[in-house]
């Protein structure tokens, strides 16, 4: 009697064992029903956004279909399958016949979805070439109040999208858009990128001259002050950009990092007719810039631009940019600008020098960066053209902090929010016009790609120039989206 109690025991324990382990795998199998679900759901809302071009042209009855898909109660029935009759049918629940993978959905040429769609051509074009697009951007407004000006006023300076899509593995395209003052519109860069390897890659389109840093990290949400560096608006006039091709590419030398680019571009121009006043005192080289809408090459004399980059750890950088190229109208007079960069980060530093645990030093030295940049430009001259150089640096100091009392009562602030203290030295020279700029500033960032921008520029004037009452009070409001 007691073997036959201990045998119904073991089978009663075996059966129990078996069991739980029938419903672990139960669980697992609901647990991936659940995520597919939601990578569905997710694929559904990426359809209905790319198929709502043909809205127009969709009877009422086709606009309602999205109603077939799952709803919200829908997608919580999985719980029901932990009873033991619905265990053994989870390919019932899964209904592969009836759903979509998100492989299935996003390998579909969208134009199939609607007959209606295929009878406008425009349509079909976006479905094939539109399926990997993605659309973001930025935006800029300000106030400027600057000292000896009647008028004080606020400017809606950029808005600025940005088109980014992968064509294939290899292929890439970046196009963005600018929208200034409210009404100029001009291509800040458009680029077809062919992708080789990390070593080696080809880009062709309207491309961000790598003349420097800052003329390609310039995005207003990016920086820390309103108001650009004086050198980057008059010996590297930002935004630099021409039509060109050339290649770029990054070598991993662990630790160090190296880059570059290089390219072949039409170059500067000095004026539709040669005129002397595209290179001037005032402005330096922002007038000779490539004319926005009329990129051709005005001398028949293309121009040279590469950047080389050396990072030896995270948080550390320096780059050397040179450009070379005729800028006159008869391709006589040659245009050399040498630049340098370079940015230092207190984090970088402390993890490559100091490591280990929280402390004081970490905690300045993780608040702490430092960024600058050194240009200077050799002109050929004839009785035209009398301006032989250009230089000029500025020097950026930046502090971040936050106040936990601070943060606690400031809507929607979060952990990555922060406040920074800025201080630069502006200082250039315009063949003998000198100028300088000392700025204080003052941002709160309740993100990192959304800024508030306070400061206060003290300006000064020497050499050519006589000094003037031109100090500067900016306020702006900046954000990716």
């Amino acid at each position: 009697m007691s073997s036959f109690l201990l045998w119904v025991g073991l089978a009663f324990f075996a059966q129990d064992t078996t069991a739980q382990s029938n419903l672990d795998e139960v669980k697992m199998e609901l647990d991936k029903l659940r995520n597919r679900v939601e990578l569905l759901d997710q694929e559904n809302r990426k359809l209905r956004s790319e198929v709502s071009f043909s809205r127009q042209e969709e009877t009422p009855e086709k606009q309602e279909t999205p109603a077939k898909e799952e709803t919200p109660e829908e997608q919580e029935t999985p719980a029901k399958e932990e009873t033991p009759e619905e265990q053994e049918t989870p390919a019932k629940e899964e209904a592969p016949a009836e759903e979509e993978s998100p492989a299935e959905i996003e390998g579909q040429d969208l134009s199939s979805k609607s007959q209606d769609k295929r009878s406008n051509p425009i349509y079909s074009r976006m479905d094939r070439f539109g399926s990997g697009l993605n659309i973001g951007g930025y935006i800029d407004s300000e106030f400027w109040n600057t000292e000896g000006s009647t008028v004080s006023t606020f400017d809606q300076h950029r808005f600025v999208p940005f088109f980014y899509a992968d064509i294939s593995d290899n292929l890439k395209m970046a196009v963005e858009l600018e929208f200034d003052h409210g009404h100029e519109v001009g291509i800040e860069f458009a680029t077809l990128d062919y992708w080789f390897s990390d070593a080696i890659n080809f880009r062709t389109g309207i491309i961000l001259a790598p003349l420097g840093q800052f003329n390609l990290v310039h995005d207003a949400p990016y920086q820390d002050l309103t108001q650009r560096p004086l050198v980057d608006s008059t010996v590297i006039p930002a935004v630099l950009r021409d039509v060109g091709m050339g290649f770029f590419g990054s070598f991993d030398a662990d630790p160090w990092l190296f880059s570059y680019e290089i390219y072949v571009m039409n170059g500067f121009e000095a004026g539709a007719d040669g005129d002397s006043d595209a290179v001037s005192t005032s402005n330096g080289l922002k007038k000779a810039r490539v004319s926005e809408g009329n990129y051709k090459d005005s001398n028949d004399n293309k121009s040279v631009v590469a950047r080389v980059t050396a990072s030896p750890f995270l948080g550390m950088e320096f780059g050397l940019s040179y450009w070379t190229g005729a800028y006159d109208k008869a391709g006589d007079l040659n245009l050399d600008i040498m630049a340098f960069d370079f940015t230092i980060s207190g984090g970088g530093l402390y993890n490559a020098f100091f490591g280990g645990d929280e402390g004081m030093l970490r905690d300045i030295l993780y608040s702490i960066e430092i960024v600058g940049e050194y240009a200077s430009a050799d002109l050929d001259t004839d009785a035209t053209h009398s301006i032989d150089g250009l230089s000029g640096y500025y020097v950026e100091l930046r502090y971040h902090f936050m106040f936990d009392a601070v943060k606690s009562v400031i809507p929607g602030s979060t952990d990555e929010s922060t406040f920074t203290a800025i201080l630069r030295w502006d200082d250039v020279d315009l063949d003998g016009a000198k100028r300088e700029a000392l700025t204080f500033g003052l941002n709160y960032r309740p993100r990192e790609d959304t800024v508030f921008k306070f400061e206060y520029s003290l300006k000064g004037e020497s050499g050519d120039l006589s000094d003037s009452d031109n100090d500067v009070f900016a306020f702006s409001v900046s954000s990716y989206f």
